[in-house]
C-alpha cells in the first residue's frame, strides 16, 4: 500500500469544477488500495472516510512541502517551482497530471488581458509545465491528442530519456492517458424539478437544451444563445425549446475567475432580448452531487467553442456528464469528445460559430424521438466503459508498483525551475509593487537556503 498525495490548486467541497472534480475522483479511486491525503486550500473537505486531508494551498509552502515529503507518490496538476526542484532529495515520486493543455489554454485565458501581461503569462505556463515533465517520474493527461502534445514538449526539451526509451520505446511507462471518467452509477432524478423550479418560465411539455458548466473564454455561448434564438423564430406552435445555462460564476481560481467570457455573454444575452423567454441563466454554480437533477431533467446537452487550439487539444468535462446522464449531445467539432458523438452515434456535430447549423441540429434531433431514443442507447452502452476506475487504470498500476518508472532530468528540472522566477517576479512587480516582488524574492531566497524546505 503506497502513500499517495493528490495535490489540488482550487479548494473541494460541495461546488467544483473540472480540477478540484479530477483530484477529488482519482483520490477516490486510489483510497480502495492506497493510503489516500488530499492537499487543497482552505476551506475544503473530501466527504470520503478514507481520504485524509491537508488544507494546504501553494501559499502554505511548509504544510504542503510537509505532506509531499510525508508521500510516496504525489500527483498533480501543478506545484510550486521550489517544491518541484526539492521532490528528488525527498524520495516522493511526482505524478504530473497535465489533462489540461495549459500552454495553449493560456492564450484564450489571458487574452483580455495586456500584451505584455499574455507573453509574462504564456511563459510562466511554459515554463512550469516543461518543470513538471522534467520532475515527473511518471505523466498523465486526458486523450491521444494530449500526449503528442507533451511528448512533442518532452522531445524538444530533451526529457526523453535515452534509457526509458529503450526499456519501452512506447513510452506507455513514462506518459499515459488517464481521460476524465464518470461516476460507475448513473445519476438518480431528486424529488424536485431543479431546473423548472428555479425557471417557472419553462412550461412542462417544453424542451431544454442544458449548458452543463460554465461560460469560459475558449467557449463560444454567443453561437448556442442565437441558435435558440432562430429556433424561436421558426416557432408556429408546439413546444418552446429553452437554453439553459447551468452555472456562470464559478469557485475557481482568482485567474480563471478574471475571464470576461461571462460578460460578454450576459451582454449579447441581453441584446438578444430572450433571456427569461427561452434563454435563462443560472448565476451561481450547482453542486457537484445535485448536477445529475439538472441533468436529468434536460433533453439535449450543447457545448460550442471557437475554433483555435486549445479546442484540438480540450477534454470537455460537461460532455461526460452528458454522456453519464445518457443527455444527447450536440456540440461544435474539432475536439477529442466530439469525435466520439460522431463515432459512436451520441447527438450530431455542427462547424464551429454556424448558429443556423447548430439550431438546426438541435431540432432534428428533439424533432426524432426514433433518433433521439438511438443516441441515449449508445449513451448508456458507452458510459461503463468510460467510469473513473478504468479510466484511471494506468494510475492505479504506477502507485501498485506494477510499472516501473524513470526518474527525474535533475539538471533539467533545475534548469526549468531557475527559469521560472523571473517572469514570476516580473507578474508580482506588475500586480503587487516592488515591495511584493521583493517580499517573493526573499521568500524564495530562504526557502532555498534552508535545508529540508
Amino acid at each position: 500500500m503506497a502513500r499517495v498525495l493528490v495535490v489540488c490548486a482550487e479548494p473541494i467541497g460541495p461546488q467544483v469544477a473540472g480540477p478540484a472534480i479530477r483530484a477529488l475522483e482519482l483520490a477516490r479511486v486510489l483510497a480502495a488500495s492506497h493510503e489516500v491525503t488530499i492537499a487543497a486550500p482552505a476551506p475544503s473537505q473530501t466527504g470520503d472516510d478514507r481520504i485524509a486531508l491537508v488544507e494546504a494551498g501553494f501559499v502554505d509552502y511548509d504544510a504542503l512541502s510537509a505532506a509531499v515529503a510525508a508521500s510516496d507518490f504525489v500527483a498533480a496538476q501543478s506545484l510550486p517551482p521550489r517544491l518541484l526542484s526539492k521532490l528528488p532529495s525527498m524520495g516522493t515520486q511526482l505524478i504530473a497530471d497535465l489533462y489540461n493543455p495549459t500552454v495553449f489554454e493560456v492564450l484564450e485565458a489571458g487574452r483580455d488581458k495586456p500584451t505584455a501581461a499574455r507573453r509574462r503569462q504564456q511563459r510562466t505556463v511554459t515554463l512550469a509545465s516543461i518543470a513538471q515533465l522534467a520532475a515527473a517520474s511518471f505523466v498523465i493527461c486526458a486523450s491521444e491528442q494530449q500526449r503528442d502534445l507533451w511528448l512533442g514538449v518532452m522531445a524538444a526539451g530533451g526529457l526523453i530519456q535515452i534509457e526509458d526509451y529503450s526499456r519501452d520505446p512506447t513510452l506507455r511507462s513514462v506518459i499515459d492517458v488517464v481521460p476524465f471518467g464518470l461516476p460507475s452509477e448513473p445519476p438518480l432524478a431528486p424529488p424536485a424539478l431543479p431546473i423548472r423550479s428555479m425557471f417557472p418560465a419553462i412550461a412542462a411539455g417544453d424542451r431544454i437544451v442544458l449548458w452543463g458548466g460554465g461560460v469560459w473564454n475558449w467557449l463560444d455561448p454567443e453561437t448556442a444563445i442565437d441558435a435558440i434564438g432562430l429556433i424561436e423564430e421558426r416557432r408556429s406552435s408546439g413546444p418552446r425549446t429553452h437554453l439553459v445555462m447551468m452555472g456562470l460564476g464559478r469557485p475557481a481560481s482568482e485567474e480563471l475567475d478574471a475571464m470576461r467570457a461571462g460578460q460578454r455573454m450576459l451582454g449579447h444575452l441581453v441584446r438578444s432580448g430572450l433571456e427569461g423567454e427561452v434563454v435563462h441563466v443560472n448565476r451561481g454554480w450547482v453542486d457537484y452531487d445535485e448536477r445529475g437533477g439538472w441533468l436529468l431533467e434536460a433533453d439535449l446537452g450543447v457545448s460550442t467553442h471557437h475554433d483555435h487550439l486549445e479546442s484540438r487539444l480540450a477534454f470537455r468535462t460537461r460532455m461526460l456528464d452528458y454522456i453519464w446522464a445518457a443527455l444527447p449531445i450536440v456540440a461544435t467539432s474539432g475536439d477529442t469528445l466530439s469525435a466520439l458523438v460522431e463515432r459512436d452515434g451520441l447527438g450530431l456535430t455542427v462547424p464551429p460559430a454556424d448558429s443556423a447549423a447548430l439550431a438546426q441540429a438541435i431540432s432534428e434531433l428533439l424533432d426524432d424521438p426514433a433518433r433521439l431514443a438511438a443516441a441515449e442507447l449508445s449513451l448508456q452502452q458507452l458510459a461503463p466503459r468510460m467510469t473513473w476506475q478504468n479510466s484511471a487504470a494506468a494510475l492505479g498500476a504506477i502507485c501498485a508498483g506494477e510499472i516501473a518508472t524513470g526518474a527525474p532530468d535533475r539538471a533539467a528540472l533545475r534548469r526549468a525551475t531557475l527559469a521560472q522566477y523571473p517572469p514570476l517576479l516580473a507578474e508580482t512587480h506588475a500586480t503587487h509593487g516592488l515591495r511584493g516582488a521583493a517580499s517573493r524574492a526573499w521568500r524564495n531566497l530562504r526557502r532555498a537556503l534552508t535545508p529540508g524546505r
